[in-house]
């Protein structure tokens, strides 16, 4: 599974009405990667009222979204 970064993507099997999702390079601090997600009327700490959740590396990330099982809508990927 290969998991975009800094791709914001939509997801089409949620609940939340306008559920969004952002992967964000954690390298520099961690070295790991923050998942950001938020959706209408959400209310979390972060940028948008983001929630976060992190991992330690790919592997970890594949395995996050796998769980997940999302089926997500990437903005602007190529």
């Amino acid at each position: 599974m290969s998991i975009p970064v800094n791709i914001e993507g939509k997801l089409r099997d949620s609940k939340h009405s306008d559920h969004r999702v952002i992967v964000c390079s954690d390298a520099d601090a961690t070295g790991g990667f923050l998942i950001h997600e938020w959706w209408t009327g959400s209310a979390g700490p972060n940028e948008h009222a983001a929630f976060d959740g992190w991992v330690e590396d790919e592997t970890a990330l594949d395995a996050y979204f796998a769980e997940a099982g999302w089926q997500i809508d990437w903005v602007n990927q190529g």
